[in-house]
């Protein structure tokens, strides 16, 4: 099965990082780091996934819901095993909802697939304004099945989307910050994206949406919510950055952002991966070298 990312919504390194006054200094920073709602991958993380039912997909049967679960949870503990590894502190915990007994959730695409709402137009905001309409919908669904808002955090806020709403009512319920978002829909057998959106936003939740049930597309997908950018060349890129990420794949040849075709177990986390998804705090010079413009790396924070 060939897979197909959307990596349209991969923010160039260099055209969107930004410079940073801080009381210690200037330092050049990259927008997905330690941003949003999950910003590192450490300590307690909820992995939520929202397993969704339309007319268009495949109807989730029970053997796909189950072998979809076991996906998610190798791709789990390859995770932890990585953060093991790495001595950092990590423990996922595996969530999804059941409304009226049944697991999947209704949510009818406004064209059909997400392949085709989400390329709709050559405006790649309205079809990401699409899909966020979608998730949000299902969102509002979900958050029916839990006791009226309550808590200062909601009610401080009353403009909040139903996304936001979910992610507050389950930040409640597993007392943890890191809620990562994952809406599933059962494509495994079509030529279908995932993808995740707002990562290096301030104003958005992050959240991603998983058209297959590879370990190691999940995982993917999962880091893409923690800060981790694809570093594989597609027909998207610009010249500038095939260069800078043929480069990352040749020193990182088993990178799982650059090579998440490839069975999970032989998959790796980069150094710079893990300096995007919070696991080390300096850029080493190596990674500077291939993702800094060299006129801003002597203001890279070491």
């Amino acid at each position: 099965m060939k897979t197909f990312k959307a990596t349209f919504i991969f923010l160039s390194i260099i055209l969107s990082s930004c410079i940073v006054n801080t009381t210690k200094g200037t330092r050049y920073e990259l927008p997905s780091v330690r941003n949003n709602v999950c910003k590192t991958l450490t300590n307690k993380v909820v992995l939520y996934a929202i397993f969704v039912d339309s007319k268009e997909t495949h109807p989730w049967s029970k053997y796909d819901l189950e072998s979809t679960s076991d996906s998610i949870r190798k791709s789990i503990s390859w995770l932890e095993k990585m953060a093991k590894q790495n001595n950092i502190p990590l423990a996922i915990t595996y969530d999804h909802p059941v409304i009226n007994k049944k697991i999947p959730v209704r949510g009818e695409l406004k064209y059909k697939t997400l392949s085709g709402t989400l390329f709709y137009s050559r405006n790649m905001k309205v079809g990401i304004d699409l899909i966020d309409d979608w998730s949000d919908a299902i969102a509002r669904r979900l958050n029916k099945m839990f006791p009226a808002d309550s808590s200062a955090m909601i009610s401080m806020k009353n403009t909040m989307n139903s996304r936001e709403r979910l992610i507050a009512k389950l930040r409640d319920i597993h007392k943890t910050d890191n809620i990562a978002l994952m809406y599933f829909v059962n494509n495994y057998f079509e030529d279908e994206i995932s993808f995740a959106l707002h990562t290096s936003s301030d104003k958005k939740t992050e959240y991603a949406v998983v058209s297959t049930k590879h370990p190691s597309v999940i995982a993917h997908e999962f880091l893409h919510i923690f800060g981790a950018l694809d570093l594989y060349i597609s027909p998207f890129d610009r010249r500038k950055n095939k260069k800078i990420k043929k480069k990352a794949m040749k020193l990182y040849s088993n990178e799982i952002m650059a090579f998440a075709h490839r069975s999970i177990d032989s998959l790796q986390i980069s150094s710079f991966t893990k300096y995007l998804i919070g696991w080390d705090n300096k850029l080493n010079e190596t990674d500077s070298k291939i993702f800094i413009p060299r006129k801003r790396r002597h203001l890279t924070s070491y």
